[in-house]
């Protein structure tokens, strides 16, 4: 395959975080770019392949691509933040999958789309992949960015819902979680609990049915899929056929987030055989998400 040149960028949050990733300038821009929101401890080093296969059919359209750490990246991060101290004027900033707070994630998404506004780009697509799509859910339920043009949330699973933990695990563990930050523990990292150490809050946050990081309860006798349901913009939700954390058939899943959708201009695809991360089926996946993104 083609290998598509990506320069190294980074952000820095308002509340001065600063993010590496990736963008990609089209040789003949347009005002259209997608912004790529990683998942639960991923990285914009990851999953290369899918945002080479990205970047490649965003450069035949003339939009700009770009994919950045968020707060959640890798399992424990220490992120620089801009604060003056000296003699550098930043201090290291503890975050990573294993101790990120969910609802501060609208400013990495925001720094995102500030530096394509800067690229010169002012339609944004925003795609959200795993535990990305419950920030971008989240972000576009509660902020309004007039550039934000259009939301994929792709494989939208519930962190609750994984099926390799036993509910009765869960439970007790919660309850436990809840108990250390009564005790003023919260933010203690414990090993054992996860598949990366987590901090009490962090556990509560990913695992707790109602929690706003809690965005799509399709497992509820009654979901709510509160955040989702508030999304005006146009919308897609993208599946995986054999998902190897969905705990039902992804049909079940998908007719919970058709009947809660307000969006005028919604769509769900499942692509039949694709994996979690796409693994294999990179360019349907990135094919589905164009054909939408250049329909809106």
């Amino acid at each position: 395959m083609h290998m598509k040149p990506f320069f190294i960028s980074q952000i820095t949050t308002k509340d001065g975080l600063i993010h590496q990733g990736l963008f990609s300038m089209p040789k003949k821009p347009i005002k259209r770019a997608i912004l790529w929101v990683h998942g639960l401890s991923a990285a914009f080093y990851n999953d290369i392949t899918l945002y080479e296969v990205m970047a490649e059919a965003c450069d035949k359209k003339g939009w700009g691509f770009a994919i950045f750490n968020n707060r959640g990246h890798d399992l424990i991060a220490g992120i620089r933040k801009v604060d003056g101290t000296p003699p550098n004027g930043y201090i290291y900033y503890q975050a990573g999958a294993g101790k990120e707070v969910f609802t501060e994630s609208v400013l990495d998404i925001d720094a995102g789309v500030s530096f394509l506004l800067e690229k010169g780009f002012s339609e944004i697509i925003m795609v959200g992949h795993s535990t990305g799509a419950n920030k971008a859910c989240y972000f576009a339920a509660t902020q309004k960015n007039p550039h934000v043009k259009g939301v994929v949330l792709s494989v939208p699973m519930s962190d609750r819902l994984d099926p390799s933990i036993m509910p009765e695990r869960r439970k007790k563990e919660l309850i436990f979680m809840h108990k250390l930050i009564t005790q003023g523990k919260g933010d203690e990292l414990l090993l054992g609990y996860h598949f990366f150490p987590i901090t009490p809050k962090r556990y509560i946050s990913l695992f707790e049915p109602g929690s706003a990081e809690d965005t799509f309860d399709y497992g509820d006798a009654h979901p709510k899929m509160a955040f989702f349901s508030q999304i005006q913009l146009p919308l897609l939700v993208v599946l995986a056929g054999n998902d190897e954390y969905a705990d039902r058939p992804i049909d079940e899943i998908k007719k919970v987030f058709d009947v809660h959708a307000k969006s005028k201009k919604y769509t769900s695809i499942v692509i039949f055989g694709a994996l979690h991360k796409f693994n294999g089926s990179e360019k349907e996946a990135v094919r589905t998400i164009f054909s939408w993104a250049s329909s809106i």
